[in-house]
């Protein structure tokens, strides 16, 4: 499981236009509406509204890699041995290997017998478990352990099969950034030249906004416990061409009674929620299914690994906000995400 919305597009008012307008003048036009279980806003550049155009691109996604539909593709996966698929399905787990390898195994969407286990499917704020309940799920680890590794996944042709039936596959920490990902291609052959795709806080922008700037884009401060009025943006980075994702710790989490505060993200290689002191990252690259992807993999490495792993990759950029030892709020980059910065 991942947290989103602590990203949030900060364009000017001017830029907002009513999906309503059917005016055929090329003028700025926002649709916004629910999609993939999240709020979805599209901002473009056209003659003509594209809402409907978008969604039904959309459609054959939601239809394959939908975790809340008990009938997407993926569901069905998760209540069988083996099911022949479409290519959105067999892409989003081709990609997840790949990234599997990349990250040692810290990205697995293979983790979802681990989020049942630990409570984290569950919409967590804030509660609070007993030393009790916590020995209960350590008990419980060993058991679910072997069904955990995208190895245990294969593709043969268009059929793709689990090695043991009791294996469930979240694809929520790649598919949605693959998702915002078929959007921004169907604005691209549609010719638009301008656009911010937004879905859940993920971005994929090209072009400017409709004052002819960058695409200006809030980084949320981890606050734990924030209510949505009380968010404020820690950094503002301004981009284009580019894909945009964010993912944090503070808000999804629980605690034991004894004082620890316990992360929502699982290490897939333990089988336990991870324990260091990140609570946000950003990542900015080429394309959002990468970004989506990266984001996973840092929160699990952690601050100390995060940046190191990034650096090794060209064409991403990186933003990580951790405590210190003393619990003080701290924040590094790479040198390439220093420019993104809207300040003097």
């Amino acid at each position: 499981m991942k947290f989103r919305h602590i990203l949030f597009s900060a364009f000017a008012a001017s830029a907002l236009f009513s999906c309503a307008n059917q005016s055929t003048d090329e003028t700025y036009r926002r649709n916004t509406g629910f999609v993939f279980g999240t709020n979805y806003s599209f901002i473009y550049k056209s003659k003509t509204d594209l809402c409907a155009t978008i969604i039904d691109s959309l459609n054959s996604y939601d239809a394959a890699l939908s975790f809340y539909s008990p009938n997407s593709l993926i569901a069905k996966l998760n209540d069988a041995d083996s099911i022949v698929a479409d290519h959105h399905l067999i892409n989003v787990i081709q990609a997840a290997k790949n990234f599997h390898a990349l990250s040692n195994g810290a990205f697995d969407i293979t983790v979802e017998p681990l989020s049942q286990l630990w409570r984290f499917t569950r919409n967590l704020r804030n509660d609070t478990i007993t030393v009790q309940q916590w020995d209960s799920i350590l008990a419980r680890l060993d058991s679910v352990m072997p069904l955990i590794g995208l190895d245990k996944i294969s593709i043969d042709g268009n059929v793709v099969r689990k090695a043991d039936r009791r294996m469930k596959i979240n694809a929520s920490a790649i598919a949605e950034g693959y998702g915002i990902d078929i959007a921004a291609r169907v604005l691209d052959q549609l010719g638009v030249t301008d656009y911010m795709v937004e879905i859940g806080g993920e971005i994929h922008c090209k072009g400017h906004n409709s004052r002819g700037n960058k695409w200006r884009v809030g980084i949320e401060t981890p606050i734990e416990g924030a209510l949505l009025l009380n968010r404020q943006n820690k950094k503002v980075i301004e981009v284009t061409n580019c894909a945009v994702s964010t993912s944090g710790s503070y808000r999804q989490c629980y605690h034991i009674a004894d004082g620890r505060r316990i992360q929502h993200t699982i290490d897939p290689r333990t089988g336990r929620p991870v324990s260091h002191s990140m609570e946000s990252v950003t990542v900015v690259g080429s394309n959002t299914m990468t970004t989506d992807a990266l984001c996973t993999i840092l929160m699990v490495l952690g601050p100390d690994s995060a940046l190191q792993k990034i650096g090794s990759m060209p064409d991403v950029e990186a933003y990580i906000i951790y405590r210190d030892a003393d619990g003080k709020q701290q924040e590094q980059m790479t040198d390439g995400f220093r420019t993104l910065f809207n300040e003097p």
